[in-house]
């Protein structure tokens, strides 16, 4: 075969790949849009449009270090069912309760996988920031710590940023409806006033009942990844559900600290350190030193609730918060309204 044939022969084989190729992305295109119901010729979003990682469960865990079986040794929470829950009126006690299968019919488990919460709720607004910070001051009270993005950003540039520490936990910043939905039936006792609304507040008003006692209407989102998590703080009572992925939580007994300023900082800070450890790292260098962990398995709880559960915390117990793997939760407090859209 002469030069100008083999140049011809190797045109055509070229020609021939492209127009095959070609063929091949048409019927991955029209498949794709099948599948869409015909809307689009969408198979799923790249990874450049989910950030690092394509689901919640590929992004790295560190359950091997954090993660254990809630031995009652050490979690010594009493752990109840939905119906146990309500039956018991837990959320009247003092007493932390880990309560399972709380999002089971919960549209949550479909549609905030990590494709579907950034499909459906993209341009959401949330508040961000350092989880040391937040724990330093207080969810409540995190004021200009926190920046205004939308889901979206947030996942996509700033979730898993190494140069960064941010941190989607802003209670005061409520959930539009689409989102509040997919979290139905609430637990209670938020179900409570979502059923009852004003008639129930105007009632409780009217009995002399003080607006920061209510359980009201009001549900925040909160996104993080590993070894994220609020430091030590203390609140009004709250419940938080994991709909994906796991918390180890440390809870230290409010009447143990109740008017013992000394003793709360001993157990929570290295005295000697004036900068206030990340949740892992007390983990890792305090909670094996002193007294902490004779304290924590006679007056507190070391648990790890996982997808599925919720953990309520009675007002005024100090807690902290690891995650273990990216962890989607939603949480509700005890005295917030639905503050800001």
């Amino acid at each position: 075969m002469g030069k100008g044939q083999s140049k011809r022969a190797f045109l055509l084989s070229v020609a021939a790949f492209t127009l095959a190729s070609t063929r091949a992305d048409a019927v991955v295109e029209t498949s794709c849009a099948d599948e869409d119901g015909g809307g689009g010729a969408s198979c799923g979003a790249s990874s450049s449009e989910l950030g690092r990682y394509a689901t919640w469960e590929d992004a790295p865990s560190s359950a091997e270090e954090f993660d254990h079986d809630n031995d009652e040794s050490v979690c010594r929470l009493p752990i109840v069912s939905v119906e146990e829950w309500e039956a018991g009126r837990f959320w009247e006690g003092d007493v932390p309760v880990l309560v399972r299968n709380v999002t089971d019919g919960w549209r949550a488990l479909e549609h905030w996988t990590k494709e579907e919460l950034l499909r459906r709720y993209p341009d959401v607004m949330v508040g961000m920031g350092r989880s040391r910070d937040l724990g330093q001051t207080g969810p409540d009270d995190a004021g200009d710590k926190l920046t205004k993005t939308t889901i979206k950003d947030f996942v996509v540039t700033h979730m898993h940023d190494p140069s960064g520490e941010k941190y989607v936990f802003d209670r005061k910043l409520n959930m539009p409806d689409g989102l509040l939905e997919d979290c139905q039936p609430y637990p209670m006792p938020t179900r409570m006033f979502a059923d009852y609304g004003d008639a129930l507040k105007g009632m409780m008003v009217s009995a002399g009942v003080r607006e920061n006692t209510m359980w009201k209407n009001h549900l925040a989102l909160t996104v993080g990844r590993d070894l994220q998590g609020l430091t030590f703080h203390r609140h009004n009572a709250a419940w938080n559900v994991v709909v994906f992925g796991s918390k180890r939580w440390i809870l230290y007994d409010a009447e143990r600290i109740a008017g013992n300023k000394t003793r709360l900082k001993r157990m929570t800070r290295d005295v000697n350190n004036p900068v206030q450890l990340t949740s892992p790292n007390w983990i890792r260098k305090l909670y094996h030193m002193d007294e902490r962990m004779d304290e924590i398995r006679n007056h507190g709880h070391d648990c790890v609730q996982r997808a599925g559960e919720m953990l309520y915390v009675p007002r005024g117990w100090a807690h902290m918060v690891v995650n273990i793997g990216d962890t989607v939760a939603v949480v509700s407090e005890r005295g917030l309204d639905a503050m800001e859209p």
